[in-house]
């Protein structure tokens, strides 16, 4: 037991200083770069006096545009069993909660999480910390104050799993937060889901303390931000349109874990270990794929 210990503070100092150099290395030349480099450092502990009351406006206010959005946008709101999700959000824990979802359109969050209960959107510890590409969100210092205080994580496409968006997941994931992950990486209105990337596989893998992992499924955005419209624009019709959104059991992947680092701790070689981390990645990330798409096989059956 003692040896698991060290081996987890082990690896989380490594990541630690990881993501400090990460940071040190960000370019601060232009205006627009120093912004960034910040806000980014300021979201890795988030305390300072002012962080909170301004990130619960940003949040607070965003979520609740988007309750009005699906309600005068939609038809109907379905929300099914999102009891799985909140309960546990805002349960006294000692561990962090990660969830993955479908990916539909540009506007899948914060839409989303427009449907959350109205007690939980103007506090910032019961809400997401989500990975959201860079070239989209910190575009100017205006928005990167916005995405930054609405707990939005810049992620570089293409950088790999160990790029400084899956090290700031990680540290939110070891300070018990809400982690959400789109893990197809990009939107997808195919038929079916896309292979979900190996970043969240990495973070549930090396937090400090095995998170609580909830799938998620939802429907209705990919009709009113179709891939093919020219203009990314919101297209809501109150008369037609349906917005579906579902939360599944949780997964505890700690046993699961557990194994895995027993298993690195006696192996020398680093390739051998290299081999063993993209295995138990392929599977974790295999396991959540199917998660979400029972989820979605079942939810489609039911709104036809």
């Amino acid at each position: 037991m003692d040896s698991d210990s060290d081996d987890t503070h082990t690896v989380a100092s490594q990541q630690y200083y990881r993501t400090e150099k990460l940071i040190s290395q960000l370019p601060r030349t232009t205006w627009q770069e120093r912004s960034y480099a910040f806000w980014v450092a300021q979201q890795l502990e988030a305390n300072e006096p002012w962080w909170r009351p301004l990130s619960a406006m940003v949040i607070g206010a965003t979520s609740t545009a988007m309750s009005m959005v699906l309600r005068l946008g939609f038809r109907q709101v379905l929300v099914e069993d999102l009891y799985k999700l909140t309960d546990v959000v805002e349960s006294t824990r000692n561990r962090a909660v990660v969830t993955v979802a479908n990916h539909e359109s540009l506007m899948d969050d914060p839409v989303i999480w427009g449907a959350m209960p109205a007690r939980m959107r103007w506090r910032p510890e019961y809400m997401r910390w989500t990975l959201g590409a860079q070239e989209l969100t910190y575009k100017n210092p205006a928005f990167n104050a916005f995405f930054a205080l609405g707990q939005t994580i810049p992620t570089v496409r293409g950088d790999g799993i160990y790029q400084l968006a899956v090290e700031i997941g990680l540290r939110k994931l070891n300070q018990n937060k809400w982690v959400h992950v789109f893990p197809e990486s990009k939107i997808n209105q195919g038929a079916q889901l896309l292979r979900f990337k190996w970043g969240v596989s990495r973070m549930i893998m090396e937090a400090e303390r095995t998170p609580i992992v909830i799938p998620m499924f939802f429907s209705g955005m990919r009709e009113v931000m179709p891939l093919r419209q020219k203009l990314p624009l919101p297209r809501l019709n109150p008369f037609e349109r349906v917005f579906y959104i579902r939360a599944g059991d949780f997964i505890d992947f700690t046993e699961q874990v557990e194994q895995w680092r027993a298993t690195r701790a006696k192996i020398s070689s680093v390739d051998d270990v290299a081999r063993l981390d993209e295995q138990v990645r392929i599977h974790i990330a295999s396991q959540l794929w199917d998660a979400v798409n029972k989820l979605k096989t079942e939810s489609e059956q039911k709104l036809r």
